[in-house]
């Protein structure tokens, strides 16, 4: 006759064993998930199995409706939207699909709803844009730009921990552009994105993109740059950086992620006229 102490130590054991399957299959599933990640405007491209795909990729993968949810910097949203491929050109920038969402977003991303990991497993922390310590920060960073007297005007502010390391990064926006938007730029305009991080110990500032005027010159569209959301979209952990930057006659979006320490982009589409 058994005893109990083996009857519970066989069952202990094939309860350990059945979840370690479900897990590993799990994971499996959401290594092979296509994940589209879609913009107010553009298919972006999406992330399979930890990999990167171009939104040529995913869009000849999308067949049928998918179903989205939202993420911006305040983290996922509330909303669904469904995204189809209509298989038409967009007018003005054939070489982008048109992918179809309804409802439409206004702002930040929205991604595939299939994702199996947590799109945002640190949310971002919301800095005041008038806060003394960064508006020094940006001004001196402008300094070494050629901006001898900035006008200080930030969008953002954000703390975030991007590599989930317990080191918390710094993202700042700024725009400026002292007679508006559709004229020419002159001395002290300006438009970058910023990240602050800690390298061996030292803050150092890494200019993800920006202009920065010195002088009146000729015409260009000024552009504005703003974050639109921080999101882990490949399942790895860590989380990427995805900007937005339009001007009067376009936008493009881009994905950015630390790897090795540095700053890379991973995907990018644009629509520039």
């Amino acid at each position: 006759m058994v005893s109990d102490n083996k009857l519970m130590k066989k069952f202990v054991r094939r309860t350990m064993m059945f979840l370690c399957l479900l897990i590993f299959s799990q994971t499996i599933s959401a290594q092979e998930t296509l994940v589209p990640i879609m913009s107010p405007y553009y298919l972006i491209g999406g992330s399979k199995n930890g990999k990167w795909l171009t939104a040529e990729t995913i869009a000849a993968q999308i067949k049928e409706k998918t179903a989205m949810v939202t993420v911006d910097v305040k983290g996922i949203g509330k909303s669904a939207v469904v995204l189809e491929n209509t298989g038409e050109e967009f007018g003005a920038c054939p070489e982008n699909t048109v992918m179809k969402m309804m409802p439409e977003i206004e702002s930040g991303i929205a991604v595939g709803e299939n994702a199996k990991w947590n799109l945002v497993p640190r949310l971002p922390q919301s800095i005041a844009v008038t806060d003394k310590i960064y508006t020094k920060i940006a001004a001196d960073f402008l300094k070494t730009k050629g901006i001898v007297r900035p006008k200080i005007n930030l969008s953002q502010v954000f703390q975030i921990d991007l590599e989930g390391d317990g080191q918390n990064e710094i993202l700042i926006t700024g725009n400026f552009y002292k007679n508006g938007r559709i004229q020419s730029q002159v001395a002290g305009d300006y438009s970058f994105a910023l990240l602050r991080r800690i390298v061996k110990g030292k803050a150092r500032n890494i200019l993800i993109e920006g202009e920065f005027f010195t002088k009146r010159g000729d015409y260009e569209p000024p552009y504005d740059r703003e974050i639109a959301a921080v999101a882990d979209l490949n399942g790895d952990g860590k989380m990427e950086i995805v900007l937005h930057t339009t001007y009067y006659e376009g936008s493009w979006e881009q994905v950015l992620e630390i790897s090795g320490g540095k700053l890379i982009k991973v995907l990018e589409v644009s629509c520039i006229l």
